[in-house]
């Protein structure tokens, strides 16, 4: 398919729209992506945004994930739903999204994945994986640094997210402490790796990691592990603050 336009219907507060990112998830091509800046566009409540780019063939697009940047005065916007045009073919795509983009509200999430909603595909479903990390037990092995995380499955992956909010009481990252986090995605099927690191901010940034677990939610029993055991620092163990971690 070539998609040339996207349909935005943004409901929200009187915000300027922050540099936004929209990525195609497709089986066949993999991952494909537009850029887009509006520095001095404000967004008036439920309001269309028509976007028309040349984007090449994003073949058969299954999802789409929505990031924005936290730029100063951003205070988030609702995104409602997403439309994909072919403009010479008038084939469509819809994605049915009705959530904010924001760091100010519950779920502080900047990213988001949606599943494309077509007649002749079961849609796929939408999960929030448990992602709990696990820090060690030894002198120096809590970080205040930023942590990321991607998972990775046999269906595409998360892309890169920042821990935001802990479902564990305390500050995060903190010696023998295992912290949890939901991470919201469109269903990657089996787990195959992580990748996960910081950002180095911070004295002592280093940090000792035991493991990654991760569940496709709270209430699953089947769970995924990534064993590490390692430090991730620039002058211990590993030597780098970012690694590869596959499942057992």
């Amino acid at each position: 398919k070539r998609i040339d336009s996207i349909i935005m219907l943004i409901p929200a507060s009187n915000s300027s729209l922050p540099l936004f990112t929209v990525k195609f998830r497709n089986s066949a091509l993999g991952l494909g992506d537009i850029s887009l800046s509006e520095p001095a566009l404000t967004v008036p409540s439920s309001s269309w945004y028509l976007v028309q780019v040349e984007t090449g063939d994003l073949g058969d697009v299954y999802k789409i994930r929505v990031c924005c940047e936290d730029v100063p005065g951003f205070k988030g916007w609702h995104l409602k739903s997403f439309h994909l045009q072919e403009l010479h073919t008038k084939q469509e795509l819809n994605f049915d999204c009705n959530c904010w983009l924001t760091l100010k509200r519950d779920d502080k999430e900047l990213v988001k994945e949606f599943p494309a909603v077509t007649e002749d595909q079961k849609t796929l479903p939408v999960y929030k994986y448990v992602v709990s990390v696990h820090i060690g037990d030894c002198w120096g092995a809590e970080t205040f640094a930023n942590v990321y995380l991607t998972l990775y499955g046999r269906r595409g992956d998360t892309g890169v997210r920042k821990l935001h909010k802990s479902l564990t009481k305390g500050r995060k990252f903190q010696r023998n402490k295992v912290d949890s986090f939901l991470v919201e995605a469109v269903s990657l099927s089996h787990l195959q790796k992580v990748v996960i690191g910081h950002d180095g901010e911070g004295y002592g940034a280093g940090m000792y990691l035991k493991m990654v677990t991760v569940k496709e939610s709270q209430d699953s029993d089947r769970e995924w592990v990534f064993p590490l055991w390692n430090w991730l620092d620039t002058h211990l163990g590993l030597c780098k603050t970012v690694c590869e971690i596959v499942t057992l």
